[in-house]
């Protein structure tokens, strides 16, 4: 497994983690994420997709907001090429 696909799939158990213990819906992120493993070469659609989601770059109210967009931020970045 790539850094990448190590990077993605980290932060696709963090967002079932929060959506199932944490009463925060991502079901679309989550299935978004999915795809994108199943098929590594669409990574930079998805990530491309996302920054344009207002719903995940909102003001993080909880810790665990602030953490997944910080993960998705690292992921980003990841599949960008930039440094984290």
């Amino acid at each position: 497994m790539t850094d990448l696909r190590t990077a993605a799939q980290r932060a696709l158990d963090d967002l079932r983690d929060l959506h199932a213990n944490h009463n925060i819906t991502y079901a679309g992120t989550i299935s978004r994420l999915e795809a994108a493993l199943a098929q590594p070469n669409t990574a930079q659609q998805v990530v491309d997709e996302q920054a344009e989601d207002e719903g995940l770059w909102f003001r993080a109210q909880t810790a665990a907001e602030a953490y997944l967009q910080q993960e998705l931020r690292r992921l980003h970045a990841a599949v960008e090429g930039e440094k984290t």
